[in-house]
């Protein structure tokens, strides 16, 4: 029989052991969950995204200098190997509350913007230096890309919708609802035909900025566009009854984000 001083020892080792197994399984927790507050890769993919303002007057001047010599400068830097990839929308309706134009830039790698930020010094926000004259930056943020997918080429036809929300959860519990919530929705668009393409962003810098998360829906057409309700109560009524990680998710998605703006766009040029 062990002794009672025994039976101590035993005891406190138990406990100990017990206390490091608890804190390795929540440091690996911890690790490995996805993380949309920071980058989820040191010097990973990231997006620079900008909303332009128009002068008083100065619309129509500035879409069409963006859709010729604006858009003739982001390829040359894209073909320079500055940026990935961009994508400029111009909003569709005049409203002084919105933005007229929206950039999006996408770097491979974080340590890329040090190459835009040189660009900045002649070229802030990307304007040439004949649109500077029309038009200011509203808004820019840095933005890690949470979830994305193409199936269809932008074509003329192709319409837009910007959405911007504040988040109001944490932002990894975020990620997790775009994930299991958003873009299976997304997904059952695609496969009704009527969508093309999406991307979620979240900002790397919520606080105090204009939005905490960016999303681009690209539409076929205005008809499929049109139709976006009557496809969204299909899609939610099927994935109800085949996903049960969106069902958790629709069950339980108060708190988690508030819409600030959803506005219409079309690409240039």
């Amino acid at each position: 029989m062990l002794s009672k001083n025994r039976l101590i020892r035993l005891s406190a080792s138990i406990t100990i052991l017990t206390a490091t197994l608890i804190f390795s399984v929540l440091s690996a927790t911890l690790y490995s969950a996805p993380r949309a507050d920071a980058q989820q890769y040191i010097d990973g993919p990231v997006a620079l995204v900008f909303t332009y303002k128009a002068m008083l007057g100065k619309r129509a001047a500035f879409r069409e200098l963006m859709a010729t010599q604006g858009i003739a400068q982001f390829e040359r830097w894209k073909a320079a190997g500055d940026i990935d990839s961009y994508q400029a929308l111009f909003s569709s309706y005049a409203a002084s509350d919105n933005p007229d134009l929206f950039v999006v830039l996408r770097f491979r790698h974080f340590t890329d913007l040090g190459r835009w930020q040189v660009i900045e010094h002649t070229y802030p926000g990307g304007l040439i230096q004949a649109a500077q004259s029309l038009a200011f930056v509203e808004t820019s943020a840095t933005a890690d890309i949470v979830s994305a997918n193409s199936i269809h080429a932008p074509t003329r036809s192709s319409q837009y919708v910007v959405l911007e929300y504040d988040v109001t959860a944490l932002m990894p519990k975020y990620v997790s609802y775009v994930q299991g919530y958003v873009a299976p929705q997304f997904e059952g668009w695609m496969k009704a035909g009527i969508l093309s393409s999406y991307a979620c962003f979240t900002n790397q810098n919520p606080a105090g900025a204009a939005w905490s998360s960016f999303i681009v829906l690209q539409y076929k057409d205005l008809a499929s566009l049109a139709a976006r309700e009557i496809v969204k109560d299909k899609t939610r009524s099927m994935l109800a009854t085949t996903d049960p990680v969106w069902k958790r998710w629709s069950e339980d998605k108060s708190n988690i984000r508030k819409e600030k703006m959803t506005i219409p766009a079309v690409a240039l040029p």
